[in-house]
C-alpha cells in the first residue's frame, strides 16, 4: 500500500512551506488526528502553525500580494473565456469545428476546474494544459476554434504569475526569515512524527479508507510542491550554466 511520500521541508520557501502546512492541516481534520492517534501532536501542530500564520500574515497586504492577485484573476477570466468558447463551439453545427470543440472539451474536462484549488496546483495544472494544447495533435483544434491568441494569452499570464509568486516568495523569505524559521524548527519533527504514525498504520496493515484517502491526496501536494522545488532548481542550474555556453559563443 502506498505511504506518504518524503518532502525536503527545508527547500520551501516560507510562502510555499505555509502553502503546504496549510493543505496539509485541511486534510488532518478532514480525516481527524484521533484516526492516526495524534491528538497530542496535532495540537502543538495547530499552535506552532497559527504562530507561523500570524508571523507571515504582514506580507498580506504588500503590493507584490495585490499583484499576484490581480494576475490571477486575469489568468482565471482567460480560463473562463477558453471554457466558454469551446461550449459556444460546440452548439455552431459546422462539423469541423464541433469536433475540434469535442476534443478540447475532453481535455478541459480532464483537468476539471483550475480556479478552485491552490496557487500551486493552478500553476502546475495550467502550465500542463498548455503543454498538451500546444501538441501537435491538439493545436489544430485550438486553431479551429480560434483560440490561438486567447491560449498564447493564458501562456502569458500563467508564465507572468509564477515570475511574481517568485518575486513575493523571495521577499517574504527575507522579510521575516528569522522568527519564521524558529516557528518552522517547531513545525517540521510534528509534521514529521505525524506522517511516521500514518505510515507505520500502512506498514502493520492497519489504515482504513479515510487513511488511504488522506495519503493520496497528501501525497498530490507532495508532488506539486516537488514540481515547483524541481522547476525552481532547474531555472537556477540554467542561468549558472549561461556564462559558460556565452564564453563559447
Amino acid at each position: 500500500m502506498a505511504k506518504i511520500l518524503t518532502l525536503l521541508l527545508y527547500k520551501l520557501r516560507n510562502g510555499e512551506y505555509f502553502q503546504f502546512m496549510s493543505d496539509f492541516k485541511k486534510l488532518l481534520l478532514k480525516l481527524s488526528p484521533a484516526a492516526f492517534h495524534s491528538e497530542a501532536e496535532f495540537t502543538d501542530f495547530n499552535t506552532a502553525f497559527t504562530k507561523l500564520d500570524e508571523e507571515l500574515r504582514v506580507d498580506q497586504g504588500s503590493v507584490l500580494t495585490k499583484e499576484l492577485q490581480n494576475i490571477d484573476q486575469d489568468r482565471d477570466n482567460i480560463w473562463r473565456a477558453i471554457d466558454m468558447r469551446i461550449n459556444a463551439t460546440l452548439l455552431c453545427t459546422i462539423a469541423e469545428e464541433v469536433e475540434a470543440a469535442k476534443r478540447l472539451r475532453r481535455l478541459f474536462d480532464l483537468y476539471g476546474d483550475l480556479r478552485r484549488i491552490s496557487y500551486n496546483e493552478e500553476t502546475a495544472g495550467l502550465t500542463n494544459l498548455l503543454g498538451d494544447l500546444a501538441k501537435p495533435g491538439n493545436a489544430g483544434f485550438v486553431t479551429t476554434c480560434g483560440l490561438d491568441t486567447w491560449v498564447t494569452r493564458l501562456n502569458e499570464l500563467n508564465g507572468a504569475f509564477k515570475a511574481k509568486q517568485n518575486e513575493r516568495d523571495t521577499e517574504l523569505a527575507y522579510k521575516s526569515s528569522g522568527s519564521a524559521k524558529l516557528i518552522r524548527l517547531e513545525i517540521d519533527p510534528l509534521y514529521k512524527l505525524m506522517v511516521e504514525r500514518v505510515n507505520a498504520l500502512v506498514s502493520l496493515n492497519m489504515q482504513t479508507p479515510e487513511i488511504e484517502n488522506f495519503i493520496k491526496e497528501l501525497n498530490q501536494k507532495i508532488k506539486t510542491m516537488e514540481h515547483t522545488l524541481a522547476t525552481r532548481e532547474g531555472r537556477a542550474d540554467s542561468e549558472k550554466e549561461e556564462p559558460i555556453s556565452s564564453e563559447v559563443d
